[in-house]
């Protein structure tokens, strides 16, 4: 005859003590494992079983008072299963919250740049967004960000412009001409040539000090404080940089439309011309290369100014314009000087 147990509490609290015999040990067994609702029990049984305190409760009190313990433990379990049931979700749901949290805060919007371009002949202003201004010479291009943000603020430059920067000490002016050379301020006036079809960077301070940032032949970075009045010429074959004094208002005069030259050489006078007017120099005749010039020039034309070094210094000129056709693509103008 088939012998029957009824299991409870009770029953499970007999078992994890040892209180039951071996048959109905057996029929315990085998109840635990027909669900997972009898698993979950056994074990929360069995859980308070190897608890210190309910073990000194079954010690010292009796199989019903035992019972009253075991319950109110599984009710405190249930409690504290809900609790951390509940800290768990929450953990689940802050995670995510916190990362997206964290996207909004800590991310990067994309920086929108604007471009300014002069062509030849042309010079303009600028008005930067933090109070700066720049006047942009003839053939130049300046890049800089809708608004400046971060701890600096950064502009690219081709071609020549005259910085005046509004002063702030805790957001650096950095004027990066290419990869080899930057200007880093924080107020102050300075006038940078970085044209790309030019062999060198030519820094002017009027006002304040800046220094430069630039790379040497092999690559590394040097650095050079530089003082009113100064010029520094930086030459991208050979990564060297020559600080000299020089005549500023000479240096900046074409932000005012003008060409001012105290004893310049011709060579140096034509780069200035070339720019300005958009035409290529030939030079026929070496002799011509030692002379130079003095003199200012605001609204005459290249052909006056040509003029005038032909009664000053007898050098002769002629202009080739350029070709036009249907195969030819219209260039400069050039000034064969002989």
């Amino acid at each position: 005859m088939e012998e029957h147990i009824h299991i409870d509490e009770t029953t499970l609290l007999n078992y994890f003590t040892g209180s039951v015999s071996l048959f109905e040990k057996d029929i315990i067994k085998q109840w635990i494992e027909q669900s997972e609702e009898n698993k979950k029990l056994a074990r929360d049984i069995q859980s308070i079983c190897l608890a210190s305190e309910a073990l000194n409760t079954i010690k010292l009190t009796d199989a019903s008072a035992s019972l009253k313990t075991v319950k109110r433990k599984i009710k405190q379990r249930k409690r504290a299963g809900l609790f951390i049931w509940l800290q768990r979700i929450a953990a689940i749901l802050f995670i995510p919250l916190l990362l997206v949290s964290a996207y909004y805060w800590l991310r990067e919007e994309p920086v929108e740049y604007m471009e300014f371009t002069t062509t030849p002949g042309m010079i303009t202003s600028i008005d930067l967004p933090d109070g700066s201004k720049v006047w942009l010479n003839s053939g130049s291009k300046l890049i800089r960000p809708l608004k400046f943000t971060g701890k600096t603020r950064e502009v690219s430059l081709t071609g020549e412009a005259y910085f005046q920067i509004a002063k702030d000490p805790d957001k650096r002016f950095i004027v990066s001409s290419g990869e080899d050379l930057k200007v880093e301020v924080l107020g102050t006036k300075f006038n940078i040539e970085a044209y790309e079809d030019e062999n060198y960077i030519a820094t002017t301070l009027e006002e304040g000090s800046v220094r430069l940032l630039y790379k040497t032949e092999d690559k590394k970075l040097n650095t050079l404080v530089m003082h009113p009045n100064q010029k520094v010429i930086y030459c991208k074959n050979t990564g060297e940089a020559k600080k000299k004094e020089t005549f500023v208002s000479s240096e900046i005069a074409w932000k005012e439309g003008k060409i001012v030259l105290r004893d310049t050489p011709l060579e140096a006078v034509l780069k200035k011309l070339s720019h300005r007017f958009n035409v290529d120099f030939i030079i026929e005749r070496e002799a011509i290369k030692k002379s130079s010039f003095t003199g200012t020039f605001d609204t005459q034309q290249l052909i006056q100014i040509l003029e005038h070094f032909r009664i000053a210094s007898g050098i002769q000129y002629r202009i080739i314009e350029p070709e036009l056709g249907e195969k030819t693509i219209q260039t400069k103008s050039k000034v064969v000087l002989y």
